[in-house]
């Protein structure tokens, strides 16, 4: 009764001024506690930044034939290279996300078919992925035979799938748009073949909705971060923001 009686002493004797200088300091330590990780960040990596740099301003952005290549040497590989990366965010995301997909699915950037694992088989009653790339479609081909649904893929362009109007249920996308050359194109020609009371899912990499967060990245570099064009084929988060 006594510690009750005192803390409630205090309380009284604290003013709202008092709770907001302590809340300004608090900001202020972070802020700064913030700035001094990005500093340490630059100068510990300045040499590879520099590198990043002279190369972006020799060789600028990839072309989509550029791009391609690199996916091209990837798909062998590419599942295994990145299951690590994505079990932690993308895969949760994935699950969440296309856990709604249902009946006549299209998967525009089908890739290696790592999506295949994510959609609830009872509710699919044909799949089509489309890509542009005939490596990850060879890698995904691998996987067909042991869907228990049926499935199909093939070479196709996201900007001008070669589908009528109002074709798919669902239309899905998993790391796409960041693929694409015309990511405002492709979302159109999603929603073209969707029909009337269909849905569109989609997971997208991007900047953090968290303010600190997000700053963090594009200080630091992380996201969008252009070299990922020439090293893993995709455009990070500046490509959508163009559009």
């Amino acid at each position: 009764m006594v510690l009750r009686q005192i803390v409630v002493d205090v309380l009284k004797q604290v003013r709202l001024s008092h709770v907001a200088g302590g809340l300004a300091v608090m900001g202020v330590v972070q802020a700064t506690t913030l700035w001094a990780m990005a500093q340490s960040y630059h100068w510990f990596f300045a040499e590879e930044e520099a590198k990043q740099r002279s190369f972006l301003e020799r060789y600028g952005r990839p072309t989509q034939a550029q791009r391609m290549e690199a996916y091209t040497w990837m798909a062998p590989t590419y599942d295994s290279s990145v299951e690590t990366l994505e079990k932690g965010i993308a895969d949760h995301y994935r699950k969440h996300v296309f856990q709604d997909a249902s009946g006549d699915i299209l998967e525009v950037a089908v890739g290696t078919g790592r999506i295949f694992n994510f959609l609830r088989a009872s509710e699919v009653r044909s799949f089509m992925g489309v890509d542009l790339n005939e490596a990850m479609l060879a890698e995904a081909r691998k996987k067909l035979g042991d869907l228990p649904f049926e499935a199909k893929v093939i070479l196709g362009d996201g900007h001008a799938l070669p589908f009528p109007e109002k074709s798919f249920d669902t239309v899905i996308g998993s790391m796409c748009l960041c693929a694409m050359e015309d990511p405002g194109q492709a979302l159109a020609e999603m929603l073209r073949v969707c029909r009337p009371h269909g849905k569109v899912l989609l997971v997208e990499p991007g900047v953090a909705r968290f303010a600190p967060t997000r700053w963090a990245q594009r200080h630091l570099g992380l996201v969008p971060n252009p070299t990922h064009e020439w090293e893993y084929g995709y455009r990070g988060n500046y490509a959508c923001q163009e559009h």
